[in-house]
């Protein structure tokens, strides 16, 4: 080999060099993500030549031994000699003032690997001295220094050393011996843990150090991409948004992230599903570990500590001002409650707003504290405020009424109430019903449970209290109002509002009551609404055995309250026509938009749109629980965002709800999202998961009808839809069977099925109309495709755009570019919202409609259009934590490939790393085409 230009000689060795130096650059960068910052730092303050000091500091979680271990890579690469010492972790740490025991086990076990002249009389010397020391100074002697000096010039002789001390703080006196590796000639790196300053030691050596840096927190995408690498599976998208608010300004601490992680293992809060690590109970709380820093700070202040720091957890805050009536209720003095309250400031476990206003770190934290505190110990802490708040009332009348209605309501029933107390809090209640409807439901419900059940007060209480519930999402207040009914009973003028209580909490919480009194309401019809039952339209059963006693119309009801509880009666039965009649009763004009909505909401038993669109503004689409589970999914898939849709599906699944008509009917759109995207194994197991329900058996057919087109098999699409849809007719079930007929057109249509189009075309003709949106829509696009009339096919198209069903206007454009004289539009909008559901089997179609039209394929053009249908599993596959050849593996492309669409995804999006794009698409960020 050429001595010259070969690796072998001079400028070959340097060159070699350089290329394990770039290696090990790309290694510790990878191993430190989102620390690129800090390592240029780092390096830049390390490369003059002479001694350097450099401390880095940061809070505990932060990664400091991580970015420590980083710069040991990078110097070693360097040729540097590095000699990591950890402080504090070895058998000496207890009695290692000096860390010069750490000093002299770091270079035995690095003997062999130094081999310098005169290494074992210089190491002899500094471990003697430090043996014969004098014990009350640790073991320093004025000659250890010297002694130092000449281990750290023999290491030194002919390669650079690098000190790298972790955890300085750890030890009382670093400072002697680093700052004796500088005057040598080493780089030193020392890590502390932030708020250790105080220490005299470590301040000793923050003074000579000759630079210092902060480790701040990572950015929220890197802490994301760091949650998905950390559970090392596909993970559903909830469980960094739970993380993210529940974490708050700890996001950035990889510590903290990680322990959280193992804390809901521990607890089995993640739980696969289908292949997704989900979160189970996504609206309970997320907790810090029991060990977390934050709470260690806390404790080491004493139990006096822990205690207040639970008291702000369970109050949810606290105002100085409350400070004085909490020192009573613990028994200590004022003062010593605000200078605990200053520590716990002080160590960042408590933040203070501006206002005064005294808060724990994160909802996280509180969690725990409030946890620790524990939830009987939390509602005597409300009672035992509020008797002290009423004992000042009764006294002389000082007591701020708001916050005395708060801790009643909180305390539960050992808050012993007088009648004019009780008066106070219902006049008090009907003031703040307009202003703030959720603290007036909370001292409703407070006052109910110590109101006579038979006595008419009882009655307009639990009224008022339905209607503020329906506003505010708080069905969870209705269940002491029926275990009371359940072991008291009710005035017979009551009855209508408890079983609609019952209902109301059996929908949103999917939730079967306990008692068999409430469980009896559920298994009797609504009035007027025929002989179905609640229980049996919802749960699929009857819930208790034998004969059920109707539930009869008070003879005598409050009339405005009586008409917008029947309203919501009407609203949440699951009766079309009991919908529609409600609407037509409160004023609402047919036909009309809003009434075809409400007519498509309960096609597919989305009632909480339909309750939303019949109630109007009294109602409160709730984002939790079943109902609010369930609509999050009907709105993802009608939308396009299938992921979202998807995650939602996955959470009523871990719900812990009894199986409703929700979880069928979210199965049955997660069947047809799979089949859509092309896995059909996944989309057979949703499908086989859903119940064949009556209620469902239009939706059931409309998803059969779909798996089998999307795999490959119009036929039997074709022929599924013309067998099931005269019987559906027959049967009497309307609602969303012309959406499944036309879905058949289409398929028919692609297929070149002329006869079988007509066929399905004729039988929706057979429907009755009425005025129904939604029967206009399918008709005329099955007959602007059976007779190839574009008018009618734009005018369907139209009215799908302006209905904002993206799934069903794809299947349009697709069906309508087979013969409408210029394609090119169609296909494109039908490629764009393909790729925007990311349904490659889809996407598919359009290729070779493309193809058999002979024009140009669909292609992106800049930032404002979709990404690829490929570009988008890519994505998702990087942020659940693959490599390249891993994606490549799963999509079945070449690695190179995977590369090529990400390089070119760079260039489009102007975003530098896998885990930026990645982080993007999560918060919606990558451009998409607006449709």
């Amino acid at each position: 080999m050429n001595a010259v230009t070969g690796y072998g000689g001079p400028v070959g060795r340097g060159r070699a060099r350089r290329h394990k130096g770039r290696r090990a650059v790309a290694r510790a960068r990878a191993a430190v993500r989102g620390r690129d910052r800090e390592l240029t730092a780092l390096r830049t303050a390390l490369a003059p030549d002479g001694g350097r000091l450099i401390v880095l500091r940061g809070p505990a979680g932060i990664g400091r031994t991580t970015l420590l271990d980083a710069v040991g890579r990078l110097l070693a690469a360097d040729g540097v000699r590095v000699l990591p010492l950890r402080l504090g972790a070895g058998p000496e740490r207890d009695g290692d003032t000096f860390a010069v025991a750490a000093l002299v086990r770091t270079v035995r076990e690095r003997f062999e690997q130094l081999q310098e002249t005169g290494l074992t009389e210089a190491l002899s010397t500094v471990a003697q001295l430090r043996e014969t020391g004098a014990p009350d100074r640790g073991g320093w002697t004025p000659s250890l220094v010297a002694a130092l000096g000449g281990l750290f010039d023999t290491i030194g002789r002919r390669e650079r050393v690098a000190v790298l001390a972790d955890d300085v703080h750890a030890v009382a006196e670093p400072a002697p011996l680093l700052s004796a590796a500088r005057r040598s000639g080493c780089l030193v790196v020392a890590t502390c843990e932030e708020g250790a300053e105080r220490d005299a030691g470590l301040a000793e050596l923050l003074t000579d150090a000759d630079r210092m840096m902060t480790i701040g927190p990572l950015a929220d995408d890197i802490a994301e991409s760091l949650v998905r690498r950390a559970v090392g599976a596909r993970l559903d998208e909830a469980v960094p948004t739970a993380l993210r608010k529940a974490l708050g300004p700890l996001l950035g601490n990889p510590g903290t992230v990680l322990g959280t992680l193992d804390e809901l293992r521990r607890g089995g809060r993640l739980i696969a599903v289908r292949g997704r690590l989900c979160l189970r109970a996504p609206d309970e709380p997320v907790a810090l570990p029991a060990d977390h820093p934050l709470l260690r700070r806390a404790a080491a202040l004493g139990d006096p500590a822990v205690r207040l720091l639970g008291a702000v957890a369970v109050l949810n805050g606290l105002d100085v001002d409350d400070l004085p009536l909490l020192a009573e209720m613990f028994g200590a003095d004022p003062a010593d409650c605000g200078r605990l309250l200053d520590l716990l400031i002080e160590s960042g476990v408590l933040t203070a707003a501006p206002t005064g206003r005294i808060s724990c770190r994160c909802p996280a934290l509180a969690a725990t504290a409030a946890g620790r505190f524990g939830h009987r110990h939390g509602t005597a802490l409300h009672a035992s405020i509020a008797e002290r708040l009423l004992t000042r009332q009764r006294r002389n009348g000082g007591a701020d009424p708001v916050a005395l209605a708060d801790h009643i309501a909180r305390g539960g029933a050992a808050v012993t109430l007088d009648d004019d107390t009780v008066g106070r809090l219902l006049a008090l209640s009907a003031a703040a019903e307009q202003e703030e409807p959720e603290r007036a439901a909370l001292w409703y419900s407070a006052a109910l449970r110590r109101l006579p059940p038979r006595g008419p007060e009882h009655a307009r209480t639990l009224c008022r209290l339905l209607l503020l519930v329906v506003r505010t999402g708080r069905y969870e207040l209705l269940r002491e109002a029926l275990t009371r009914y359940a072991e008291h009973g009710c005035a017979e003028s009551s009855l209508p509002e408890i079983r609609l209580a019952a209902v109301l909490l059996a929908l949103h919480t999917g939730e079967l009551p306990a008692e068999r009194a409430v469980r009896s309401l559920l298994d009797a019809p609504f009035p007027g609404r025929g002989p179905l039952a609640f229980s049996e339209w919802w749960f699929g059963r009857r819930l208790s055995p034998g004969a059920c006693r109707p539930v009869r119309p008070a003879a005598v009801r409050a009339g405005a309250e009586a008409g917008r509880t029947d309203l919501l009666s009407a609203a949440l039965c699951g009766d079309v026509d009991a919908c529609e009649r409600a609407w037509r009763g409160t004023g609402g004009t047919a036909p009309s938009p809003e009434l075809d909505r409400l007519h498509q909401a309960a096609s597919v038993a989305d009632m909480a749109d339909v309750a939303r669109l019949v109630i109007g503004a009294d109602y409160r689409v709730p984002e939790a629980g079943v109902l609010g589970a369930y609509h999050r999914v009907v709105r993802g898939y009608a939308g396009a965002t299938w992921t979202q849709a998807m995650s939602a599906v996955r959470e009523l699944e871990l719900s812990g709800a009894e199986d409703t008509l929700a979880h069928h009917a979210a199965r049955l759109f997660a069947a047809d999202m799979c089949a859509a995207r092309g896995e059909f194994g996944q989309a057979a197991q949703w499908l086989a998961a859903a119940t064949p329900a009556r209620r469902l058996a239009v939706m059931r057919t409309w998803v059969r009808v779909g798996l089998a087109a999307r795999a490959g098999d119009d036929a039997e699409a074709v022929r599924v839809a013309l067998l099931a849809g005269p019987r559906l007719r027959r049967a009497g079930l309307h609602a969303g069977l012309s959406s499944l007929l036309a879905r058949a057109v289409r398929i028919a249509v692609l297929s070149d099925d002329h006869e079988g189009a007509a066929e399905l075309l004729a039988e929706i003709e057979l429907l009755p109309r009425e005025d129904r949106a939604d029967v206009r829509e399918s008709l005329l696009l099955a007959r602007g495709l059976v007779r190839r009339d574009l008018r009618y096919a734009r005018s369907a198209t139209d009215l799908t755009r302006e209905r904002g069903d993206l799934p069903v206007l794809l299947e349009s454009c697709l069906a309508v570019a087979r013969f409408a004289e210029d394609p090119r539009p169609w296909l494109r909008e039908a490629h764009t919202l393909a790729t925007r559901c990311g349904a490659s089997a889809l996407l598919e179609r359009v290729r070779v409609v493309t193809r058999e039209r002979g024009v140009p394929a669909p292609r992106a053009r800049g930032r404002r259009d979709a990404l690829a249908v490929t570009e988008q599993r890519i994505i998702e596959l990087i942020g659940e934590g693959l490599t390249n050849r891993q994606i490549a593996l799963r999509l079945q492309l070449s690695e190179k490939t995977v590369e090529n669409y990400l390089t070119r995804l760079f260039a489009r999006t102007g975003y530098r790393s896998r885990v930026a794009l990645a982080a993007a698409s999560l918060s919606g960020r990558l451009p998409r085409t607006t449709v």
